[in-house]
């Protein structure tokens, strides 16, 4: 098979851009010390081509074949080994890290939802212009392709062995990853979806003030 038939393939070329999607956020921050003459050092390179493996490798164990959706995957790839890392390894009250924390994944266990389980996701406050049935939601690397939305309620049915739900906005937005032990037993999770700060200000600096970028965040229950 010759490098342009393996190019032609959906996965190799979901692989490459999630591996751009992994340097993009780190790629628009440089533009500006460009514009100065302020170039990169060594270590920024090496910095970038290590995102750009860990957004390619992550792309790659999640089996995503859309482009747009491999974008979003790369560009959140350290997140989403962040959560993972977080969940693993848990620091003691000594301050050393404890590897394979035995209470966790027993917890885990014993709360991950039932294939019968119903979950309600309540919006109680949408500060972005997306419609909540434009959510991308996932239980682990699967996409939950049908959720019924009413009114500020999505309402979502998760398959049995599901470790961690993920929601994601259509674009401009950091997602938020909830893992199955953390889903209460009431089966409600109440989000809200809030203009993101920091990166609003980023963007204001180079004149786009209409462009906002969007999270989600769990919120106590009625307080936005």
């Amino acid at each position: 098979m010759s490098v342009s038939d393996i190019l032609k393939k959906t996965s190799t070329q979901a692989v490459l851009v999630g591996a751009f999607g992994g340097i993009a956020p780190n790629l628009i921050e440089l533009i500006p010390k460009l514009f100065s003459n302020v170039f990169p050092s060594l270590g920024t390179i090496l910095a970038l081509i290590l995102l750009a493996i860990i957004g390619a490798v992550v792309v790659f164990i999640y089996k995503e074949n859309s482009l747009q959706k491999a974008l979003v995957l790369g560009a959140g790839a350290p997140a989403i080994l962040a959560t993972l890392t977080a969940n693993v390894v848990n620091p003691n009250h000594s301050g050393s890290a404890s590897l394979l924390d035995v209470s966790y994944f027993s917890v885990a266990r014993a709360q991950v939802p039932s294939s019968n389980d119903t979950i309600r996701f309540v919006i109680h406050d949408n500060a972005s212009p997306y419609k909540l049935n434009a959510m991308w939601l996932r239980a682990d690397s699967k996409t939950i392709e049908k959720y019924h939305q009413s009114g500020d309620t999505l309402t979502v049915q998760v398959p049995q062995d599901t470790k961690e739900i993920r929601l994601d906005l259509p674009t401009e937005g950091t997602s938020l990853v909830i893992p199955a032990s953390e889903i209460p037993k009431s089966k409600d999770v109440n989000l809200g979806i809030t203009e993101d700060k920091n990166t609003h200000d980023f963007w204001k600096a180079f004149g786009n003030v209409n462009l906002p970028k969007y999270k989600i965040e769990k919120v106590e229950k009625g307080k936005p």
